[in-house]
């Protein structure tokens, strides 16, 4: 009971911290953390199956830098950025990858002119100009999540130096928001004109992907106007940590408090290609995602942390929607799923 006490009070203590929005849309990789990062992502898909993300992660000199461009454009194929755009820039820029503000909180451009590659390793000639319009306000995690899920896994480890020291080690700051991707992606002499229901998110702290085991990651929108997230990571030194909100056609939103763990989903330690979960809100509320995995996205970061990303069609409550799947594991652990 002492250590769930001391738990909620250093959780408290930490979300007590507040931030401006201007503040949170800036680029923050702090010397301060055991491993400095700031990552950012958008993505979006809509119901023709075009397919879009983006990702950036600002780690140097630490650590090299990550990137990330890849879609999906329905009948033309996959294409992906497979070498690095170029060098860090001024706030959000790698290169020819450039994420411009346009709304403090709400808006942003994204750029990129440059060459991607198709799955049978082809170049083409790629000029995007997209669009990001929040519909909601950002949510941030660490005002908004049950206090008592992560106090409670806190709780249940045996409290040394090293496990002080390695959950400082993924200390973040996140937050979410949905919204539409509209804009052109020019390929070769194509223009693909894309409206896409969309999420984007910030990340700035520590991230280490040594100490992650395994993870999972479901967000997206239904027709009806539901917009969730929820996400599960399995730690090497800690039982598994799940956050995660639904917000309400209203405009409200609530913090998700039970779900499954991935081994519930993963169904006997495979991939699986679809799959339903159900999700308990602090309010009491059960919904029921209902996911399939389709247009696939590979990543590798750091030689050692495989993630496999999908975006495509998904039910929430029985309704209709677009949502990205995301299954991550450490690739010493690796024979349970297929080489990225």
């Amino acid at each position: 009971m002492l250590k769930k006490f001391l738990a909620r009070e250093i959780i408290k203590h930490t979300v007590k911290r507040r931030f401006s929005i201007e503040f949170l849309e800036q680029k923050q990789v702090s010397k301060k953390n055991p491993y400095p990062n700031d990552s950012s992502f958008f993505y979006g898909g809509d119901s023709k199956g075009n397919a879009f993300i983006t990702r950036m992660g600002f780690r140097e000199p630490e650590k090299r830098n990550e990137y990330g461009f890849d879609c999906y454009l329905a009948g033309l194929g996959y294409f992906s950025l497979t070498i690095s755009p170029g060098e860090e820039g001024t706030g959000f820029q790698q290169g020819a990858l450039h994420w411009i503000p346009v709304k403090t909180g709400n808006t942003w451009r994204i750029l990129f002119e440059g060459t991607l590659i198709d799955r049978n390793e082809k170049a083409h000639y790629c000029n995007t100009n997209l669009l990001f319009t929040g519909n909601h306000p950002i949510y941030e995690f660490g005002k908004s999540y049950d206090i008592r899920t992560i106090a409670n896994a806190i709780a249940a480890e045996k409290w040394t130096k090293k496990f002080c020291h390695q959950l400082k080690s993924i200390q973040t700051v996140h937050y979410e928001q949905t919204g539409t991707l509209t804009g052109t992606i020019l390929l070769d002499e194509t223009p693909v004109k894309v409206t896409m229901s969309g999420r984007r998110g910030h990340s700035f702290g520590s991230l280490n992907w040594d100490n992650r085991d395994r993870h999972f990651r479901m967000t997206g929108t239904s027709v009806e106007g539901f917009h969730w997230s929820v996400t599960c990571i399995q730690w090497k030194f800690m039982k598994h940590l799940t956050v995660g909100f639904i917000t309400y056609p209203d405009g409200s939103t609530d913090a998700i408090v039970d779900y499954p763990d991935e081994d519930a989903i993963l169904n006997q330690k495979r991939l699986p290609d679809h799959g339903k979960i159900s999700m308990t809100t602090r309010s009491g509320k059960i919904h029921h995602l209902e996911f399939l995995r389709k247009n696939e996205f590979n990543y590798l970061h750091d030689d050692k942390y495989g993630v496999k990303l999908s975006i495509g069609e998904c039910r929430f409550d029985g309704a209709e929607g677009v949502g990205l799947v995301e299954f991550g594991y450490d690739l010493n652990k690796a024979g349970q799923f297929p080489t990225p």
